[in-house]
């Protein structure tokens, strides 16, 4: 009783724990796999983006199809083919064939994530709801952690290989448990599918997504300029479809909700903060204060560590207060870990940045466990896969141009010496800050606007009935 009871939460913490932390192990293991494979930088950098791509492009309209088909059946194709792209992926014989690999992962790494929170939101009711998202937030929390630190530790003592293949027999686990336990989906109409719209907006998000990769890994110029003007052109065409067909992929009514214009600002805003400038740190505190891999993945773990404990103690709790708490005061926490890189023009030394991964860790901490119900409350339940996808989009989004603008600005700032990295990570950490705090400040305006309308609604019924 007790197994089939937690067992769609178990199912749907070990599928986010996968598609999170194969998000990032690969990045430290990049030179391994370069002399096993006998290749380049630059070709292995796919390896890396070709997941991040297709995990971002493609979540919402996974959502659109589990919201029409059967969230239980998108959930169970992704997770199929997530574990035998891992599979594939420990095997590959060459680097093309292990980006082919990589982008199959994420193709079913987009499923698994658009379809994790309603199925969780379907099984439980009430407090066990918010706990069942409080757990599921820590272990998105965790998964960051295990992604950055493990890759390399794995690689070095196993083979790079083995951290693909290491994932094949914990998928095979949770999709039979998925199998057996996941409640069946409810009979429902053949449910249709806006294509156009789909194709639209899955190539306007990956193309945001490339430009932003491009401007990271080279800077500005014609690659990522390029990819902005496609973007754009493909979003307007996009809005403009959706505006006139009958069957939209994305519920239009949505926006008209000033709770989830916040949801979407702030899951933008602190991912892009909190996360964004982390390959900064990393490479602060190897170049700038000389540590070494170890030593620098072992304090940037202090984040997603204070991350799951916040996630795992308080989550519950925060989903019964208002939401601007959680939701704008943990954004500004992110705001203030930034702005807390200035800490280096007092103390240069790696402890100056301890406050900043202590800061973010408590807001996204704060921000995770709310995030996922918050999205899905003024959905539609048959719509709620695609509510909870946008919002799953903007963080991933937040986090490529967050890695993006912040990277840019380091690689055309810093340069050897004391002063100009003080100038640079100062820099990053002010633009980090100036965006997660006017998502703070819009999430905290929009949600307050929220409640007024909805006290005015229940006064106006009060009044009726009188």
């Amino acid at each position: 009783m007790k197994l089939r009871h937690f067992a769609p939460l178990i199912v749907a913490c070990t599928a986010t724990f996968l598609l999170l932390a194969y998000a990032t192990v690969v990045t430290v293991a990049i030179p391994a796999i370069a002399a096993d494979l006998h290749t380049d930088f630059a070709a292995l950098q796919w390896v890396v983006d070709l997941y991040t791509l297709a995990l971002a492009a493609l979540l919402i309209v996974c959502g659109a199809v589990g919201d029409a088909i059967g969230r239980r059946r998108v959930f169970l194709a992704g997770f199929a083919l997530f574990t035998l792209a891992s599979l594939a992926c420990g095997l590959a014989p060459g680097v093309r064939e292990l980006i082919a690999f990589r982008g199959a992962q994420g193709v079913g790494g987009a499923a698994m994530f658009a379809t994790t929170l309603p199925l969780i939101r379907s099984s439980y009711q009430g407090r066990e709801q918010h706990r069942a998202f409080a757990v599921w937030g820590a272990v998105a929390g965790l998964a960051a952690a295990v992604g950055n630190v493990c890759g390399g530790l794995l690689a070095e003592a196993l083979g790079w290989r083995w951290i693909f293949l290491l994932a094949v027999p914990v998928g095979a686990a949770g999709l039979v448990l998925a199998v057996v336990f996941l409640p069946r989906d409810p009979e429902r109409g053949a449910g249709r599918m806006d294509m156009t719209g789909s194709v639209l907006l899955s190539a306007g998000i990956a193309a945001l997504v490339v430009g932003a990769l491009l401007s990271g890994e080279h800077g500005a110029g014609a690659g990522p300029g390029l990819a902005a003007v496609v973007a754009a052109v493909t979003m307007l065409a996009f809005v403009v479809h959706e505006r006139r067909t009958p069957d939209p992929v994305i519920d239009p009514a949505l926006f008209r909700h000033p709770r989830f214009l916040a949801v979407v600002s702030v899951a933008f805003g602190y991912y892009f903060a909190a996360f964004g400038p982390l390959t900064v740190m990393s490479s602060w505190f190897q170049d700038g204060a000389g540590l070494d891999a170890v030593d620098t993945s072992l304090l940037l773990a202090l984040q997603p560590a204070v991350f799951f404990a916040v996630s795992a103690t308080c989550g519950a709790a925060l989903q019964r207060v208002p939401l601007w708490i959680p939701l704008g005061v943990g954004t500004a926490l992110c705001a203030a870990g930034c702005a807390g890189f200035a800490l280096l023009g007092v103390s240069y030394g790696p402890a100056a940045l301890v406050p900043s991964l202590l800061l973010t860790g408590v807001g996204a901490g704060m921000v995770s466990p709310v995030l996922p119900s918050a999205a899905m409350r003024d959905a539609d339940p048959s719509r709620a896969g695609t509510a909870a996808a946008v919002a799953n989009t903007a963080r991933q989004v937040g986090l490529a141009l967050g890695t993006a603008v912040c990277g840019g600005l380091f690689i055309g700032l810093a340069a050897p010496g004391r002063r100009e990295y003080t100038t640079a990570v100062g820099e990053v950490g002010a633009v980090a800050a100036l965006v997660a705090l006017g998502a703070a400040v819009s999430a905290v305006v929009l949600l307050r606007r929220a409640d007024t309308g909805v006290r005015g609604a229940r006064s106006r019924v009060g009044a009726s009935e009188s």
